[in-house]
C-alpha cells in the first residue's frame, strides 16, 4: 500500500463524510466508496453492547435484499465468525472457505447469492457500539493480497461511518440518550462501587429516599430490573 496515496484517500474521505447530513447520503457514500476499491457491495452492522444477552442488531446493507432475507431466516448471526472475530476493533477478517467451515452453509450460499469474495473489520463508537464494515465482490479472490489496505482503509470507514450516524442521533446508533444530570452520574458511580443507598446518601450528603429515587428512575431508563444491572449497563455503555 503506498502511504502517500493513503493519506490522500484519508484525507479526501474525511471531506466526504463531513459533507453529508443524513443517514441515506452516509449509506449512498458508503457504496461509492466501496465502489471505488473494487467492490460491488456492503454491509455494516451496528451491535449494540447491551441487552449483554441478546445485543441490539441493526443493518445498513446493499447486499441483494434475497440474501439478506435468506440470512436472517436461517440465523446466521448465531454462526457467522466475522461477527465474532471483528469484536476486536480494527483487526481485518478476509472471507474464506475455512473461515466459515464451521458456520454450516452460510458460505456456500452466499456464494449462490452472489457474494463470492470480501472482507470485513470494525470500529467502536464512544458508546462501545460496534460497526462491522463487510464489503463483497463477485469475483472471487478479489481481496487476494489486499490485506493490510482493506484492513486500514475499512477500520477507518467504519470509524467514519459511526461518528456520522452520531452525529445525526441515528436510532441505529442510540444505546441510550446520554442526557443524565451530574448527581445521577454520582449515584451511578458509587453504585457500581457497591454502595447501598444509604452509604451513598451519606456519601453524598443527600436523603436514601434521594437515591432510591433515582436509582428508580434510572431503571425505567435502562428497562433493567435491579440497580446491578443500572451499574453493569452504564458500564458498557461508556457512562462510567
Amino acid at each position: 500500500m503506498n502511504t502517500d496515496n493513503y493519506f490522500i484517500w484519508r484525507r479526501e474521505t474525511e471531506q466526504h463524510f463531513q459533507a453529508i447530513n443524513s443517514t441515506e447520503q452516509l449509506k449512498s457514500l458508503i457504496q461509492t466508496l466501496v465502489v471505488s476499491l473494487g467492490f460491488d457491495s456492503y454491509a455494516f452492522l451496528i451491535q449494540h453492547p447491551v441487552p449483554f444477552t441478546r445485543p441490539r442488531i441493526f443493518l445498513h446493507s446493499t447486499y441483494p435484499k434475497a440474501w439478506i432475507t435468506r440470512y436472517e431466516q436461517k440465523n446466521y448471526y448465531a454462526v457467522d465468525p466475522v461477527l465474532v472475530l471483528c469484536q476486536q476493533p480494527g483487526r481485518g477478517v478476509e472471507w474464506s472457505s475455512d473461515l466459515f467451515s464451521a458456520a454450516g452453509d452460510l458460505w456456500k450460499e452466499a456464494q449462490e447469492h452472489g457474494l463470492n469474495s470480501g472482507f470485513s473489520c470494525s470500529a467502536m463508537a464512544s458508546n462501545r457500539a460496534i460497526g462491522i464494515l463487510s464489503i463483497a465482490s463477485r469475483q472471487a479472490d478479489k481481496t487476494q493480497h489486499l490485506h493490510t489496505e482493506l484492513e486500514v482503509k475499512l477500520h477507518f470507514l467504519a470509524e467514519l461511518s459511526l461518528r456520522s450516524l452520531q452525529r445525526f442521533s441515528d436510532d441505529t446508533l442510540m444505546v441510550l440518550k446520554n442526557d443524565f444530570s451530574q448527581r445521577e452520574l454520582e449515584i451511578l458511580k458509587w453504585t457500581a462501587e457497591g454502595k447501598t443507598s444509604a452509604e451513598i446518601s451519606l456519601i453524598l450528603a443527600i436523603s436514601q429516599h434521594t437515591v432510591n429515587f433515582h436509582q428508580k428512575n434510572m431503571q425505567k431508563r435502562f428497562n433493567v430490573s435491579n440497580k446491578t444491572q443500572i451499574a453493569c449497563y452504564a458500564a458498557a455503555i461508556g457512562l462510567i
